[in-house]
């Protein structure tokens, strides 16, 4: 891949819209868009001025009119790649946007490969790789938080955060560093080495800190699998079509209706959640609501919660045993008494004496009641799984948990070798910590891991 050369891809997704964009960057794009872009400004000195919006038309090698257009070009250094960059924005449609990233590719740019544009954000220094790596989880987000999360290490909270330990590693290694060079001038190792324990420990909590509530930020980006479990005819389908707010399953009188899992997806307390309405677990002959039940419980085991549901009108049964023994420690349940409009004849006491940690709600999901508490109680119970909200900055990637905690680990180390081992193995122990921050940011990272992760970028980004 040349770092030097034109690029160009078309930015935004293919479809019929009423705009799509056609992007440039690199030192030709001016010269490469002025060939096919015609403009009634063209003929001025100022021509054309940054960041201004121009209206004209593309035309072909003919000189025919492709489309109506308007072309922003925009000199570097400030721009998205610290490049020049142009941007042409034309009528979205598959075949226009094509043709008019044929007529940029026969004038000299390439095809630009995935990724390529914020790549070059990265190796021209307008962001870092931990900033890079937001820019997908925008993209992808499936959540307004997901959204807010990601902003904020875009904006660079973790950037910055990573380069303060990183200053504090330098500072704490650099006294031990002259020691080693001129152990003369320094009348108290002991001394030296217990201001160092002390500044090893501040930042083995500042990484923790870090960590806290990593894995509730990256559910907001990833989303959550929640399963309604229960015995036939309980209103597990009635219950998941009014929580989507659609006709999602079919319901009907006749036990035994959903013999297959269904699933939707809805947003709850910024969590993304997949809601998987299973078939309801029975002992059976029949081979397909065999295959259905099985597939219930390997759904009910992968889930983070579940929900079960339960019929007011009908009396605890050994069944209901069953499936509540489906549940695992690290799983959360809420427990909806669902038909609460019929003659109540299970206790709710005894099941709030069973599960003191589930939350129980009651409902008729038929006619939406107790939906809004449903939910309510779905949110707390996540909460209460991935952790409160922190105002460290936000880790998402699983590669800068990794990341963190080698560098945590490598500082634990450090406060042992300051027991037991030579002064020099806290300085490797320091310095590897010091490597492993890098990579977050990319100051110390590799060609080969650069490739993999921007190859996840859709094109066009």
């Amino acid at each position: 891949m040349s770092k030097t050369d034109t690029i160009a891809a078309i930015s935004t997704p293919l479809g019929e819209g009423g705009i799509g964009i056609v992007r440039i960057s690199g030192p030709e794009a001016f010269v490469i868009a002025l060939k096919i872009f015609e403009c009634p400004q063209r003929g001025k000195d100022t021509f054309p001025e940054p960041r201004r919006l121009y209206h004209g038309y593309i035309r072909n090698q003919d000189r025919q009119r492709i489309d109506e257009v308007l072309t922003a070009f925009m000199p570097a250094p400030h721009t998205y790649t610290r490049e020049d960059v142009v941007e042409i924005n034309c009528h979205s449609g598959i075949i226009t946007l094509r043709m008019i990233l044929k007529l940029i590719l026969n004038c000299g740019a390439r095809l630009a490969e995935p990724g390529e544009f914020t790549r070059r954000a990265f190796i021209n220094g307008r962001i870092d790789l931990s900033q890079a790596e937001a820019v997908m989880n925008i993209v992808r987000a499936r959540s307004e938080e997901a959204v807010r999360v990601a902003a904020r290490t875009l904006q660079g909270e973790l950037t910055d955060k990573i380069n303060q330990i990183r200053d504090e590693l330098t500072a704490i290694r650099a006294p031990l560093e002259a020691w080693f060079d001129y152990p003369e001038e320094f009348q108290d190792g002991e001394l030296l080495a217990g201001q160092m324990k002390k500044n090893l420990g501040r930042l083995r909590s500042e990484i923790k800190d870090l960590l806290q509530g990593v894995e509730r930020n990256r559910v907001y980006q990833e989303g959550v699998s929640v399963a309604i479990i229960g015995r036939p005819n309980v209103g597990k389908s009635s219950l998941l079509n009014a929580l989507l707010r659609q006709q999602r399953a079919i319901v009907h009188e006749m036990p035994g209706t959903t013999r297959d899992m269904l699933e939707g997806f809805m947003n709850l307390g910024g969590y993304p959640i997949r809601l998987v309405d299973t078939a309801g677990i029975q002992g059976s002959d029949d081979p397909v609501e065999k295959e259905g039940i099985e597939r219930s419980r390997h759904a009910a085991g992968r889930a983070k919660l579940l929900i079960m549901v339960m019929d007011s009108s009908a009396p605890w049964e050994e069944q209901d045993m069953e499936i509540a023994m489906l549940r695992s420690r690290e799983q959360g349940l809420v427990i909806v008494i669902n038909k609460r409009d019929l003659d109540k004849q299970l206790k709710v006491e005894m099941l709030q004496d069973m599960h003191a940690d589930a939350e129980i709600v009651e409902t008729a999901a038929i006619t939406g009641e107790g939906i809004g508490m449903l939910e309510e109680a779905v949110t707390r119970q996540l909460d209460h799984l991935f952790g409160g909200a922190t105002e460290a900055p936000a880790i998402i990637s699983l590669r800068h948990e990794e990341l963190l905690s080698e560098a945590l680990e490598s500082i634990v180390e450090a406060e042992t070798a300051l027991e037991i081992h030579p002064l020099e193995l806290v300085s490797l122990e320091l310095g590897n910590a010091f490597d492993k921050l890098g990579e977050i940011t990319g100051e110390t990272v590799s060609e080969a891991l650069l490739d993999k992760i921007f190859s996840e970028f859709c094109l066009g980004k």
